[in-house]
């Protein structure tokens, strides 16, 4: 069945043909497209044991057929009830169910007396391609699939069938061991270990089982791409069977083992890698895997990593100007991910050599011992080892000897190495709550030498294993030649490691040791010649309490932090607003590049154009100093948006503390173009992407040089919704009490608070009142206003205990229930009303004034609007500022409504996928005067804002409206009534250049991207 054909009778199941129309369609798709054997469809099954007949039975999959699923669900999902435990019973397999009317597919599990839904899909004729696969990870017909993209992840998926039942199964065998000493321990080190990064608030069963699940599928992937057979669990999670290969280090035992603890977890892990044993992986290539890498990692977890993955063609490029011909140069990538930049030095390197005839046999052992990578994430790790295999190619097969994968899962930032103490401290958690705690200390020189720290595991293995005691381990490292000085401390350790194996909570510091000691010893000498990656780009507002003071005192400690700004409120600003992408960068050149080598990063374009990044480029840090060599600029205006915002490449080189500085270069070479696909290779982009020389773009400065950037101020923060906006209730043939009427929630969009059940009751009328969002206001025109619970009495915002006191009974009954809600769902960082009142961002609206000029705080288009409602409060989308007259007001709306203005501070903006976004106080770094009723030039903008505001009163909208629809229908009428225009002229005969800054041209011709690499 071709696409069309497919496209065709899935247009045909759409409609909901009936009962018959869906079963001939869908028979079709499964013999036509998806090659299942007709011999194996069986239809209309007799089932007598539950007295019924089974619609179709196909393989594993019993289904049942519905004309209309929105009418016939319940029924569907009782025969489901019925057909699933007899048939698992009858036969002691495993089934799904699927539950379908041609429209909408539904695949569920029988499990724990209970039908669970595990996933579903809407029938959507232009993705037919798409619902052919997705049906495919339902049916499972096929004994062998492509191994291409789509398919793997809808089999595979965190949104796949085989997903949702693996993790039930997971849950299950959590619940039997998950108390034992062993597994517990495995779960408490990956907590310790996620901490590091995500903080401990992000660990969850439902992450720990999903990263178990993730880990086998990578590791079976792993070893079906290398072409090697799995005979058992144990064979696959411990990477038996490369090591038989003669390969080191590319599976090993870790956190995960822990399945094999529980009496059904084989099973578990054969049917996972069943799932992925259907694939022809032995031909899967780098960006298959990448691709499939970061479909599997939740999103969510890449944020919290600030994780965003460079295209290959870039990736390749980079690698080409910074290693340029080294082929036995010592290369690291400090947060690999799943190992793209290590793919294109590993290729760069073999190729290399094998020009310069090195023999065939030595090409995979030099590379291997020259390039290295570190990330913190087991399942990146996984992956990336993998990739260094594939980038061997033939000179895997071709080695003379064994080899190592060197890919570690290691913290490049050595955030839990303490030098002070001169110790790697693992520490051992607690065998039960309150109980005593223990710490195995690694000496760092040991550490340092990789080679006698993995003699001195096995040796403490070993010695535990024969009950033997300190003493005779002490021999075990005199044998070992270990330094006297490291003897003390590595025969305490073993005391501790002895006694952890006698509780059962072993098998496990093996592998925690040895990554985490790894960045140490590649910290050691000799260093690396050159450092390539992509590092993380996770910004200061998302981190953790823990991340934030260590990456505080981590920018402190090697002079990266953000310098003051001029004043206060710029300098809150750019601390939310730094990332931990430049200390990376400096870091990583502190840590392990050698004088003279080369460092190139990708970094967000702020690293060049930003004051959090003012430190960062000067090149001179506490321990080190860089000479910035190269720019490359990827802004998101010129190029199709490869990452989430502008980005940049630096190209550094390490120098000595008595040689010149020179500041980030004058001239960058800036990227054109859209790249066919994005992860496309340097010779398919053809001439779809270019570059030139240009200027390099200038720092941006967010001076204030208007007085009004003082007098406004961002509205409150009236957070969660449920608990703050309302809708008064219907009432009844009795009629409401005006003085207390009762109010009900209006739901929040966001987790936790969408789950909760909306709050319903009597409310004091007094503190009713409207509240004005980022929706409520168009340009010069007001939208739609909600009406919210602000517990306000004068200046003072309340709590439940000052609003009884002031007799306001109704009131502090629902911040009752408020603050009791928030104190069970919240992080518990402050209490409700701290939270309603967060920077005074409500009190200080109080009391509330007759005039204010409010403007959104973000958008694509700016949107203004002067406001009359003294009872109304403004909410944090907003900024406001009380102005003395209508002529004011009107003044103020015209210039920010301005586009003139906009495009004045629209290089200031920060930018991602869709463009500038963010206005908040921009507006005021251009000079606008404070508004004087004797300037002509002032009245002139004033009456101009009053005729923009009668006219936008005049545009028809319809109720429902969208806002975005609203405000371009004004727009639009503005333009049009050439009142925009007038505002225009006006604004440049005020504000002349102030922020014209035109784009730097290209200067020079365009540059091939041999000439790039210096290849040319």
């Amino acid at each position: 069945m071709n696409l069309e054909r497919l496209t065709q009778t899935l247009h045909e199941l759409s409609r909901r043909p009936g009962h018959e129309g869906v079963r001939v369609r869908l028979y079709q798709i499964l013999t036509e497209r998806l090659e299942a054997n007709s011999a194996d469809i069986r239809l209309e099954q007799q089932v007598p044991e539950v007295r019924g007949r089974i619609d179709a039975l196909v393989g594993r999959t019993v289904v049942e057929i519905k004309s209309d699923l929105r009418r016939e669900i319940a029924d569907a999902e009782a025969q489901l009830v019925r057909y699933l435990p007899e048939r698992e019973q009858a036969t002691g397999l495993s089934y799904v169910g699927l539950a379908t009317d041609g429209a909408d597919f539904i695949a569920y599990e029988y499990r724990d007396g209970a039908l669970r839904e595990l996933t579903r899909r809407r029938n959507k004729p232009s993705e037919a391609r798409d619902t052919a696969v997705w049906l495919e990870s339902v049916f499972a017909v096929r004994d062998r699939l492509p191994a291409e993209a789509i398919s793997i992840i809808e089999n595979l998926g965190r949104d796949s069938a085989a997903f949702a039942r693996a993790s039930g199964r997971l849950q299950q065998a959590w619940d039997v061991v998950g108390m034992q000493p062993e597994p517990q321990l495995k779960r408490q080190l990956w907590e310790q270990h996620l901490a590091l990064v995500y903080g401990t608030d992000k660990t969850s069963d439902a992450l720990w089982l999903r990263h178990t699940y993730l880990v086998c599928v990578a590791k079976a992937i792993a070893a079906a791409a290398m072409g090697l057979p799995i005979t058992d669990a144990a064979d696959l999670l411990s990477g038996r069977s490369f090591r038989s290969a003669g390969i080191m280090g590319a599976v090993e035992s870790d956190f995960f083992d822990w399945i094999l603890d529980a009496p059904a977890g084989p099973e578990i892990v054969r049917r996972i890698t069943d799932h992925a044993g259907r694939f022809e992986l032995a031909s899967i290539d780098v960006d298959l895997l990448k691709i499939l890498y970061e479909s599997l990692i939740d999103p969510e977890d890449r944020h919290d990593l600030g994780e965003y993955y460079t295209p290959d063609w870039l990736a390749d490029l980079v690698t080409r100007q910074a290693l340029g011909d080294g082929i036995d140069a010592r290369v690291l990538d400090p947060s690999c991910g799943s190992g793209t930049f290590l793919f294109h030095a590993i290729r760069r390197k073999r190729q290399g050599m094998e020009a310069a005839g090195v023999p065939s046999g030595e090409i995979a052992a030099r590379c291997t011992r020259t390039v290295h990578g570190l990330d913190v994430h087991p399942v990146a790790v996984i992956f990336a080892r993998v990739t260094v295999l594939l980038a061997l190619g033939p000179a895997l097969a071709n080695r003379s000897g064994p080899l190592s994968v060197p890919v570690y899962m290691g913290n490049a930032m050595q955030w839990d190495v303490r030098p002070d103490e001169g110790d790697l401290v693992v520490h051992v958690p607690a065998a039960s709550e309150g109980g005593p705690r223990a710490m195995l200390r690694f000496p760092l020189e040991v550490c340092a030498l990789g080679d006698q720290l993995e003699s001195i595991l096995a040796e403490m293995q070993r010695g535990s294993e024969l009950n033997e005691g300190p003493r005779a381990f002490a021999n075990r490292l005199d044998r070992l030649g270990v330094a006297t000085t490291a003897r003390e401390t590595l025969t305490e350790t073993y005391r501790i490691f002895d006694a952890l194996n006698r509780e059962g909570r072993n098998h496990i510091w093996g592998y925690m040791v040895r990554n985490l000691a790894r960045p140490i010893a590649l910290s050691a000498a000799p260093k690396m010649d050159v450092i390539l990656g992509n590092p993380p780009w996770l910004s200061y507002r998302y981190m953790s309490t823990d991340l934030k003071a260590r990456f505080r005192d981590g920018c402190r400690a090697i002079n990266v932090w953000v310098r003051e700004g001029r004043n206060a409120d710029n300098e809150a600003h750019l601390v939310t607003q730094t990332d931990l992408s430049g200390y990376f960068f400096a870091r990583s050149t502190e840590l392990y590049l050698n004088r003279g080598g080369q460092i190139a990063m990708v970094l967000p374009l702020a690293a060049m154009t930003r004051g959090q990044f003012r430190a960062f480029r000067t090149g001179r840090w506490t321990q080190t100093r860089v000479r910035f060599t190269d720019a490359w600029v990827l802004d998101n205006q010129d190029i199709v948006p490869l990452f989430r915002v502008p980005t940049c490449v630096i190209f550094a080189e390490k120098i000595g503390a008595a040689d010149a500085l020179n500041g980030l270069p004058d001239q960058v070479t800036a990227f054109f173009g859209r790249p066919p696909t994005k992860d496309a290779s340097v010779a398919e982009l053809g001439t779809r992407v270019t570059a030139r020389r240009a200027h390099a773009p200038a720092e941006v400065s967010f001076e204030g040089r208007s007085p009004y950037r003082s007098r406004f101020k961002q509205g409150a923060t009236l957070t969660p919704r449920m608990m703050c906006y309302v809708e008064r209730t219907e009432v009844g043939r009795l009629g409401g009490n005006a003085a207390a009427p009762v109010v009900r929630s209006r739901p929040s969009m966001h987790k936790p608070w969408c789950d909760l059940d909306l709050l319903q009751q009597a409310v004091n009328a007094e503190v009713l009142r409207t509240a004005y969002l980022g929706s409520s206001i168009a340009p010069f025109r007001i939208l739609e206003t909600p009406e919210a619970v602000v517990p306000v009495v004068g200046t003072t915002v309340l709590d439940s205990q000052q609003a009884e006191s002031r007799g306001l009974h109704q009131t502090a009954d629902w911040l009752r229930q408020c603050e009791v809600l928030w104190d069970r769902h919240s992080a518990r960082t402050m209490k409700f009303k701290a939270r309603l009142d967060y920077q005074k961002g409500l009190s200080e609206q109080f009391p509330l004034p007759p005039l204010r000029l409010v403007y959104a705080a973000s958008g694509v288009q700016v949107a203004a609007v002067l406001v009359r409602d003294q009872e109304a409060v403004i909410e944090h989308s907003l900024y406001w500022c009380t102005v003395a007259s209508d002529d004011e007001g009107h003044y103020l709306a015209a210039l920010l409504n301005s586009d003139n203005v906009r495009a004045r501070i629209e290089h200031m903006q920060s930018r991602g996928e869709q463009g500038a976004r963010h206005f908040d106080k921009l507006f005021f770094t251009l000079p606008i005067p404070r508004f004087d009723s004797g300037e002509v030039l002032h009245m002139r903008l004033a009456e101009a804002g009053q005729a923009a505001e009668m006219a936008a009163a005049q545009v028809p909208i319809e109720p429902e409206t969208s806002f975005i629809t609203a405000r371009t229908a004004i727009r639009a009428a503005l333009r049009d009534d050439g009142t925009s225009a007038l505002v225009d002229v006006l604004v440049d005969e005020l504000l002349g250049d102030a922020g014209l800054q035109d784009r730097a041209a290209p200067v020079g011709d365009p540059i091939t991207f041999a000439q790039l690499s210096g290849q040319a």
